[in-house]
């Protein structure tokens, strides 16, 4: 029995015997092996809409050409040595009545490659299978969703802000349905549909080399950060974000989270568009050394602690010699740096 939960008391979906409950209704299942001819993989699944889409351009594809987007998805050929060396699967796929694959299209394309390799071993003829008579595209979005986003199998994050999207979109799901069926907070749901919004229809569209996902990591930083949450909110800035990430004057995901430090000062930002991030940096870094260097943040938080230090710590001080030598070194240790620099104390 599979049992994945939701954020309330009820697990969203079921799998017992043969029921399969999803969202409180009971579906009738009937577990099978079927022939693997009579199986067919869904180029419909969310999880690999953007690589169909890349090549076929319309959404329209051939099942070869679908087999191979699927093969060639991260992670799968780990699964068909896993298969292949297990001889089998370990958890069935789930089939509508017309053949095509609810969940599992991995396991079915790698099933149907070992047949191809092997079209007489009697292993990959047929394919254990949950085979389910009716059920609704909301239903298939939500046991997708527990076994991929909410489960122990989690597709990759762009992979899961596009399963929400389809749902929101799709579906007709407001946020909070979406956010119930897989334990995630609203405000959660939100932020990825809002960060998948921004990747397919103001940042993919103007990558001119590789399939782009590679940038996600930035649009979710700009999303995740609350400093940046006035930012986001104007159109222009969005744009303007979009046209920093693909001329690299941010190179790396984490370089957003700068971004709401650099805001403030603006001849940083005058060097992050005519140069990059780390000369932004620069620029702050003068105004405030703490945004530029770990050292200097530690010393500003070791000036603090010694300007509130309490009586407890300081009667240790008058009485204890270990504490003392910790003092006078960082004593010793603050004379040394102002004398190799130049720098008067007094």
């Amino acid at each position: 029995m599979h049992r994945a939960h939701s954020s309330d008391s009820q697990p969203a979906v079921v799998l017992d015997g043969e029921t399969l409950t999803i969202d409180g209704t009971a579906i009738p299942i009937e577990h099978r092996r079927m022939p693997l001819a009579d199986v067919c993989l869904d180029p419909s699944n969310p999880r690999i809409q953007h690589a169909v889409k890349r090549v076929s351009g319309d959404g329209v594809i051939s099942a070869e050409a679908l087999l191979k987007v699927i093969l060639e998805s991260p992670g799968v050929s780990e699964l068909f040595k896993l298969i292949r060396d297990n001889g089998g699967l370990h958890d069935p796929i789930f089939v509508r009545p017309d053949g095509r694959v609810i969940e599992g299209n991995c396991r079915a394309a790698s099933f149907l490659k070992l047949h191809s390799i092997a079209p007489k071993d009697s292993r990959w003829l047929t394919i254990p299978a949950v085979f389910v008579p009716k059920i609704s595209d909301r239903q298939v979005a939500i046991l997708q969703g527990q076994y991929h986003i909410a489960g122990k199998n989690k597709w990759l994050a762009y992979e899961k802000a596009g399963h929400l999207h389809h749902m929101r979109t799709k579906l007709g799901m407001g946020e909070k349905a979406i956010g119930r069926a897989f334990g995630m907070h609203e405000s959660e749901v939100i932020k990825n549909l809002q960060s998948y919004e921004v990747m397919t229809q103001k940042l993919l569209p103007k990558v001119k080399s590789g399939n782009g996902l590679d940038k996600w990591s930035f649009v979710q930083e700009l999303f995740k950060r609350k400093d940046l949450e006035e930012y986001r909110a104007k159109p222009a800035n969005i744009d303007e974000f979009v046209s920093l990430v693909l001329d690299k004057k941010l190179k790396q995901g984490a370089d957003v989270r700068k971004l709401g430090t650099i805001l403030k000062h603006p001849n940083a930002v005058k060097a992050l568009k005519k140069q990059d991030v780390d000369s932004a940096m620069s620029v702050v870094g003068k105004a405030d050394p703490t945004a530029n260097s770990g050292a200097f943040r530690k010393l500003k938080q070791t000036t603090r602690l010694l300007l509130r230090m309490a009586g407890p710590d300081l009667d240790r001080l008058r009485d204890s010699e270990k504490p003392q030598i910790i003092l006078r070194d960082l004593f010793a240790a603050v004379k040394d740096v102002a004398k190799a620099t130049g720098v008067k104390l007094s």
